[in-house]
C-alpha cells in the first residue's frame, strides 16, 4: 500500500512538471515512445527496438497480420505447393519461385528488383558478415534470376527441406539495397557493421529516414511514392525514454501518441487506463517468453542440481500473481499456450525452498557463517544476474528473485545495463558470468533451432553467429531440432516440438518465468493500429494504413 501511495504521488508530481499536452494530430506527426534505443537499424541489430523502426522504414516481404496470417507486401504472392511456385525435388531439395511486386522503389528513387534480393542473400550468407544467424540461410544453395530481361522474378534453390520456405524467400523479412551496400561488402564484409548506412538507412517502405539524434529520437517522413498509398500521417518520431515510469507519464500527458517496447507491466497499463481515458491500451496475446538464461560453462551452473535448485527456490506463480495481477501465465517451457505445439505436460519445478537447499547440499555446497553457501573450495556463492535497465516492473521481479535465492543461501547481485549494450555485446558474446534475464518474442514459424541447437552457440570462431547464449549442448535436443527444421508434415513437426520442450524442461538450460502479452498503447483518435504480438510484425507494421480521426 505504501509503495502504491508513493507511486501515485510521484506520478502527480512528475506529471505537473511535464509540458502541456501536444496536439500531434493536427500537425500530422505521430510520436511513438520506446523504452529502448536501437544500436543500429536494418540487419546489423538484433534488438526488437530496431525492428520496430524497420517496420516503417522498409517494405516487409510478407508480414504477419493481427490475425497471425502472412500477407505479401514486397512480393506478389506467397509460393505454395498448390500454386506450383514451390516444388519439392529429389534428394530432399526444393525450388521456390518468387515475383517482386513492381512499383516499389528505394527512397533515392532506384527500383527494388530481384537483384536486391539476390544481393541480400549473398551478403548475409557470407560467414564473414558479422552478427547474422545463418540457420535458414545455410539451407539455401543459391538465389538466381532465370531471365536477365525480367529482373522481378527470382528462384531460391534449397539444399534441404524447410517447412516455412513459402513464407519468406530465405528467412529474411527486410531486403537491402544492392547499389548502396555492395561496394562496402565487396571491399571487406567483416567491416559491414561499421558502414554509416545502418545509422541512416535508405529504405523502401512507407516512411523514409530523416534524422537520428542519439539519446533522443529517430524521425521518419512519409514517402510519397510508396505503391500501397502515401501514408496519411506525415511524420513518425520514435522517441527514446528509457525509464518506463517517465514514459508512462508522457503517455498520460499525451506527449507520446503510441508506445511499443515500452517495458510496461499491468500496473502501468491500469494506471494509464485510470488517468488517461483518451489512450487505448492493448493487451495482445503473444509468443513472448521471459526467462533466466544460465551460463552452462560456469563452474556452478553446469551442475543440473544447481539449476534445479534455483528453479525450486523461485516462486514464479507468486510473481505472476502479485506483480502482474495474475494476468500473465507462469512458464514451464519456451512455447506459449497460443502456439499449436505448446506442451503443457513438461516437467515442472514447484516452489520448494527445502528441496532447493537439499539439491544444493547434494551439489557440494555448505552454509557459511553469514548464511550464504560456500562451495567445496570454500568460495562464497555469489552469482550475478545481468539484465536490462529502465523497467520498473522488471526491477520488482529481480528484487523478489534476489530475496528468494538469499533464502536458500545464494547471494544474487543485480547488474542492469542499457538495452543497446545488453543485446549488442553481452548476450551476443555471452558476456554474463552466471545468469541473464531477458525476453524473446517468437513467431509461428520459430523452430527453436537458432536459440537451442549446439551449433548456434556464439563464439569468436564462428563470428558470434547464433543465439544459444546459454551454451547448451544436448545430443537428443540437437537431433530433435535437426528433424524439426526439415519436417514438412505439421502434425509430425508439432509432436517433435513437444518432445523437444520435454528435453528442455528436463535439462533446464534456462529457467522459464512467464509468458507476457504484448502491451502497447495508442491515442484513441489514431485509426488503423493493429498489434500482432508476433516477432517481426511490431506496432508500425501497417503504419501506412494509420490516420488521425478528423
Amino acid at each position: 500500500m505504501r509503495r502504491t501511495i508513493l507511486g501515485c504521488c510521484a506520478i502527480f508530481i512528475l506529471a505537473a512538471l511535464l509540458a502541456a499536452p501536444q496536439t500531434n494530430a493536427s500537425s500530422s506527426v505521430l510520436v511513438i515512445g520506446m523504452a529502448q534505443e536501437p544500436d543500429a537499424l536494418g540487419r546489423m541489430s538484433i534488438m526488437s527496438a530496431a525492428r520496430v523502426v524497420d517496420n516503417a522504414l522498409f517494405a516487409l516481404v510478407a508480414p504477419y497480420t493481427d490475425r497471425w496470417v502472412r500477407t505479401p507486401v514486397l512480393v506478389e504472392q506467397l509460393p505454395t505447393l498448390r500454386n506450383g511456385l514451390w516444388q519439392i525435388l529429389p534428394g530432399g531439395k526444393m525450388r521456390v519461385t518468387w515475383h517482386v511486386r513492381r512499383g516499389f522503389t528505394w527512397h533515392d528513387g532506384r527500383p527494388v528488383t530481384a537483384l536486391d534480393f539476390r544481393f541480400t542473400y549473398a551478403m548475409l550468407r557470407n560467414p564473414l558478415t558479422p552478427g547474422v544467424s545463418r540457420f535458414v540461410l545455410d539451407r539455401v544453395d543459391n538465389v538466381f534470376i532465370p531471365d536477365p530481361h525480367d529482373p522481378y522474378a527470382f528462384i531460391v534453390q534449397w539444399n534441404s527441406r524447410y517447412p516455412f520456405a513459402g513464407g519468406l524467400p530465405f528467412g529474411e523479412q527486410v531486403i537491402l539495397p544492392r547499389h548502396l551496400l555492395e561496394p562496402a561488402y565487396l571491399k571487406d564484409p567483416r567491416r559491414l557493421a561499421a558502414v554509416p548506412y545502418w545509422r541512416a538507412p535508405v529504405g523502401n517502405g512507407p516512411y523514409r529516414f530523416v534524422e537520428w539524434i542519439p539519446g533522443s529520437h529517430i524521425t521518419l517522413e512519409a514517402y510519397p511514392r510508396f505503391p500501397l498509398g502515401r501514408p496519411a500521417v506525415g511524420r513518425l518520431v520514435f522517441r527514446f525514454i528509457l525509464d518506463s515510469t517517465v514514459l508512462q507519464l508522457n503517455v498520460m500527458n499525451r506527449s507520446i501518441d503510441a508506445t511499443e517496447i515500452n517495458n510496461f507491466g499491468v500496473d502501468e497499463m491500469l494506471e494509464i487506463e485510470r488517468r488517461a481515458p483518451q489512450v487505448a491500451t492493448q493487451y495482445t496475446p503473444s509468443l513472448r517468453w521471459e526467462r533466466i538464461n544460465f551460463n552452462l560453462d560456469n563452474e556452478w551452473l553446469k551442475d543440473l542440481r544447481v539449476r534445479q535448485a534455483i528453479a525450486h527456490a523461485i516462486d514464479r506463480a507468486a510473481i505472476v500473481r502479485s506483480i502482474y495481477d495474475g494476468k500473465y501465465e507462469a512458464a514451464h517451457s519456451w512455447l506459449a499456450p497460443r502456439h499449436p505445439a505448446y506442451n503443457a505436460q513438461v516437467k515442472r519445478y514447484a516452489y520448494d525452498p527445502a528441496r532447493a537447499r537439499e539439491l544444493l547440499g547434494e551439489a557440494g555446497f555448505t552454509p557459511g557463517p553469514d548464511g550464504i553457501l560456500r562451495d567445496r573450495s570454500g568460495k562464497r556463492v555469489e552469482m550475478m544476474l545481468v539484465t536490462i535497465a529502465g523497467s520498473a516492473v522488471r526491477e520488482q521481479v529481480e528484487q523478489v528473485i534476489k530475496e528468494q535465492l538469499a533464502a536458500v543461501g545464494i547471494d544474487l547481485r543485480i547488474d542492469r545495463r542499457p538495452a543497446s549494450v545488453f543485446f549488442g555485446v553481452i548476450t551476443r558474446r555471452r558476456q554474463f558470468a552466471h545468469m541473464g534475464l531477458w525476453s524473446t518474442l517468437f513467431g509461428i514459424d520459430s523452430t527453436g533451432y537458432e536459440g537451442f541447437h549446439s551449433s548456434q552457440i556464439p563464439t569468436e570462431a564462428n563470428n558470434w553467429d547464433g543465439f544459444n547464449a546459454m551454451g547448451w549442448r544436448n545430443p537428443e535436443n540437437d537431433r530433435l531440432l535437426d528433424q524439426i527444421a526439415v519436417e514438412m508434415d505439421e502434425g509430425r513437426r508439432i509432436q517433435l516440438l513437444k518432445r523437444q520442450q520435454e528435453v528442455f524442461a528436463e535439462d533446464l538450460p534456462a529457467l522459464p518465468l512467464y509468458f507476457t502479452p504484448s502491451l502497447t498503447t495508442s491515442r484513441r483518435e489514431l485509426r488503423g493500429v493493429r498489434p500482432t504480438g508476433l516477432y517481426g510484425s511490431f506496432l508500425p507494421w501497417n503504419a501506412y494504413e494509420w490516420s488521425w480521426q478528423e
